[in-house]
């Protein structure tokens, strides 16, 4: 019995960590990468250049944020927004370790 209220403590004393994610948005979306700065503070941009739209080379801001989780209400008006602003219909995310388009 001992070895079950240890466990149980430990267990309550796990501390969360953070998740992370990652936006890859077109250059001409830089707009809202302030957006994103403003709502998320733990977050790093780095320049980059990719091949995610129809293989063609064009410069990205990589957009990295570190939270407890991702307001996902909000995440899908900026996602919204960043289409808007370069004309795109999908936008490269790397959530959980998998790669997909939004």
């Amino acid at each position: 019995m001992a070895n079950d209220a240890s466990s149980s403590s430990t267990s309550a004393d796990t501390i969360p960590y953070p998740t992370l994610t990652i936006l890859y948005l077109p250059s001409e979306a830089k707009l809202a990468v302030e957006e994103i700065s403003q709502k998320y503070n733990n977050m790093t941009v780095e320049d980059c250049k990719g091949f995610f739209h129809e293989g063609k080379e064009r410069d990205y801001k990589k957009i990295t944020i570190w939270s407890q989780g991702i307001d996902s209400l909000w995440f899908n008006a900026i996602i919204a927004r960043i289409k808007e602003l370069s004309n795109l219909e999908s936008i490269p995310i790397v959530s959980g370790g998998i790669m997909y388009s939004i």
